[in-house]
């Protein structure tokens, strides 16, 4: 018995949630787990979440037990949006007031279990679902070990990052300044990564708005994206109050955001 809560012990990462599923596929049945809790080796965070006695938990910790399992190409959630941005050294364009995690989720009607939303250790989560970008697609992942814990998660690629905070920002704050001056340090994006999801993207308003977002930054990977493979929708849209229509997105956009070429 000894050895084998010792290989458990080895086996949880440090600073991971795991759940009954993770336990069950190592071994270790609901009745164990109860009795290794009662005996202090694990702790219980709520219905059918444990993680090392001892551990220190972040939000991180939770996010592992939502991937673990699960295929790594598609994740059922994932940190997305400015979260994972912030995580890959964006963060100095990034306004530091957001306290909240942005996770996102593959399922439309996926939600987090009540062990992580009432986690005081999690901070506040931010939940997105569905905003018209599959999880499916090529260049959505990448790998990201946060500091201090045994284990790494699946975050979203900075090309899908950006564009999955363009798609979940309401009109009036698409030209504010925390996006527009994250754009401008977004200098190194790969554009064929970037077209792969701008081509999978379902939402027009989206994709118009992060081309005119992009050529207003002015990178080099800007100009080697193809807008006219794109499907981009008919008519115009209006993105701002008071603005004037760029012809080239017929989109309504601030007068500085307007195609002078």
């Amino acid at each position: 018995m000894v050895t084998k809560i010792n290989q458990l012990w080895q086996r949880i990462p440090h600073g991971a949630v795991i759940t009954t599923v993770w336990l069950d596929a190592h071994g270790i049945n609901a009745n164990h787990a109860a009795k290794l809790t009662d005996a202090g080796w694990l702790r219980r965070l709520g219905r059918g979440a444990y993680c090392r006695a001892g551990d220190s938990l972040t939000w991180e910790s939770g996010v592992f037990a939502l991937q673990a399992l699960s295929d790594p190409a598609t994740p059922p959630f994932w940190p997305g949006g400015q979260t994972a941005l912030a995580l890959q050294g964006f963060a100095h364009y990034i306004a530091m007031g957001h306290a909240a995690t942005h996770l996102y989720a593959a399922e439309r009607r996926s939600q987090l279990p009540l062990w992580l939303e009432q986690a005081d250790w999690a901070g506040a989560i931010d939940l997105h679902r569905d905003k018209g970008l599959p999880a499916h697609l090529p260049g959505s992942f990448t790998d990201y070990n946060p500091p201090r814990v045994g284990f790494s998660l699946r975050v979203s690629t900075p090309e899908r990052a950006i564009l999955e905070w363009v798609a979940i920002t309401p009109n009036e704050l698409l030209f504010s300044s925390e996006l527009v001056d994250t754009f401008t340090g977004l200098n190194t994006l790969r554009p064929r990564r970037l077209q792969a999801l701008l081509a999978g993207c379902r939402s027009v308003k989206a994709k118009r708005a992060f081309l005119v977002l992009a050529r207003h930054a002015g990178h080099a990977w800007y100009h080697r994206l193809d807008p006219e493979g794109l499907d981009l929708g008919k008519g115009k849209r209006q993105l701002c109050q008071g603005g004037r229509l760029d012809k080239e997105y017929q989109v309504t956009v601030p007068e500085e955001f307007m195609d002078e070429h």
